[in-house]
């Protein structure tokens, strides 16, 4: 800070908020002949205030304004990162000091909501420290902990993540059969839908044969959900309880649906198959599994076609190959032949019904779409129709395939929408026009269409009036 005086014999002194001040280990007052100097070396929020310079009964005055927005302590933020995990109805503690200039807004959060201090809440700031305290956790207050500070100057925030640790829920169903033998019963089942915030240690298992009284302890049968019941006598049915088990305690029990031994239950038939795609030596099929697994998982899949006009099935995967995926390329088939498929689905029973057969399929390559139509022109018109006639596109093999039909569009002058004249395909060269409005101005097009799609469109060069021809209408 810098002031200039009208004489060098002036003497002059610096006052900070009304006192007066003198030369420091971070602070020099010097004078330069006119010129009276304050500097202060390094800048800290302590040297912020109002600043005066007096000389024979005149002054100046300035500020001081020093941006400190707040700031973590680095080690105690370190520290704060690191997740808190603490058993249901215990507390847990969470602390940072700061530096900053005050005043410094604290606010904390749980999950994105504002905490204040209430119920079982505390939250204590003071002498540039805040605290949180949670008393009487509960599972569902396990979440991301965030504390923000905020002054004049700028915003800070730190997260960390409470973790509070309870008994697990119930293993959760619907129960899965993966076998029902004579001697033997698996089965499989869904983990629970919150464990506790703890890993799963054990099932727990018990059994009841049904027509009894008592449960037989099976006892814990590890983390993994599923079990293979090998002491199961054929015909007999079967009960089982289900709990959970970790660290923190045991859950409540799941009890399954009664499981008979020895039976054989099919799967239900799968969705027919769909054509992804056909080539003249290939054909890809998709299919969905069946709604109706038999209550067991469904292993694979046979699949059969034949041909059309014949009564004969013949199986596509060999007899010991079945098909894991939803879905089978076909390679044995003949060009220009046409074929339909059927799938069934397997379990550990066995094959079940077929489904419905595929729509009929041709093996060949994907016809390419048809050209322009050729030669349009109108043949008559009237006051309320319009006839046309045209050849067929050229046929260019491999860029252009033949045209099987074709759709006429017409399109009122005054719009940009094309209305198509005909709902399905026409296999004639010519067409008459209905419906048109007498006098009316209308554009006209045909476009040529095949199994490979819609071909670009050819329209008359002018436009038509709804009347009858003075002369002859040419589209070359």
């Amino acid at each position: 800070m810098e002031c200039k005086v009208s004489s060098e014999e002036c003497v002059g002194i610096w006052y900070k908020d009304g006192a007066e001040i003198q030369s420091s280990e971070n602070l020099t007052i010097s004078k330069d002949g006119c010129f009276h100097r304050l500097k202060i070396h390094k800048v800290t929020e302590e040297n912020a205030g109002k600043y005066k310079f007096e000389a024979d009964g005149r002054k100046t005055e300035s500020e001081i304004v020093v941006e400190d927005p707040p700031r973590f302590d680095t080690e105690e933020l370190e520290a704060f990162k690191t997740a808190v995990t603490v058993k249901k109805g215990h507390k847990a503690t969470f602390k940072l000091s700061y530096n900053g200039r005050e005043p410094t807004k604290v606010q904390w959060y749980l999950e994105g909501e504002e905490l204040s201090s209430e119920g079982n809440i505390n939250i204590e700031t003071l002498d540039g420290s805040s605290r949180l305290l949670l008393m009487k956790l509960q599972r569902k207050d396990s979440g991301e902990i965030k504390i923000k500070l905020k002054n004049e100057f700028g915003m800070i925030e730190a997260v960390s993540q409470l973790n509070v640790l309870d008994k697990p829920t119930s293993p959760l169903g619907p129960l899965e059969i993966v076998e029902a033998s004579s001697s033997i019963i698996e089965f499989k089942w869904r983990p629970p839908k919150d464990s506790g915030g703890c890993k799963i240690q054990n099932y727990i298992l018990e059994r009841q044969q049904v027509g009894r009284n008592t449960w037989k302890k099976v006892g814990p049968i590890g983390p993994e959900a599923k079990y293979r019941d090998t002491d199961v006598d054929h015909g007999r049915r079967y009960c089982y309880r289900l709990r959970v088990e970790t660290e923190i305690g045991t859950s409540e029990l799941m009890e399954t649906e009664d499981i008979q031994a020895g039976t054989k239950a099919y799967p239900g038939p799968p969705s027919a198959p769909k054509v992804a795609s056909a080539f003249k030596d290939c054909i890809n099929l998709t299919w969905s599994p069946p709604a109706d697994t038999g209550g067991t998982s469904i292993l694979g899949y046979n699949l059969e076609k034949r041909k059309k006009g014949s009564n004969l099935w013949g199986q596509v995967n060999p007899p010991n190959e079945i098909i894991k995926d939803k879905g089978f390329a076909v390679k044995d088939v003949v060009e220009g032949i046409e074929y339909e498929f059927r799938v069934s689905a397997i379990n550990g029973s066995g094959a079940g019904e077929f489904s419905t057969p595929s729509e009929f399929v041709f093996a060949r390559d994907p016809k390419k779409p048809p050209g322009k139509v050729l030669d349009l022109k109108v043949t008559d018109s009237t006051y309320t129709t319009l006839s046309l006639s045209w050849n067929k596109p050229k046929d260019i093999k491999g860029v252009e395939d033949e045209a099987k039909g074709y759709f006429v569009e017409i399109r009122p002058a005054e719009k940009t929408d094309w209305d198509r004249c005909n709902s399905n395909a026409i296999t004639m060269t010519s067409y008459t026009v209905k419906g048109m409005k007498s006098m009316a101005m209308y554009w006209v097009r045909v476009i040529a269409t095949n199994d490979g799609g819609e071909g670009e469109p050819q329209e008359l060069a002018n436009y038509i009036l709804a009347m009858p021809p003075p002369g002859k209408y040419i589209c070359t």
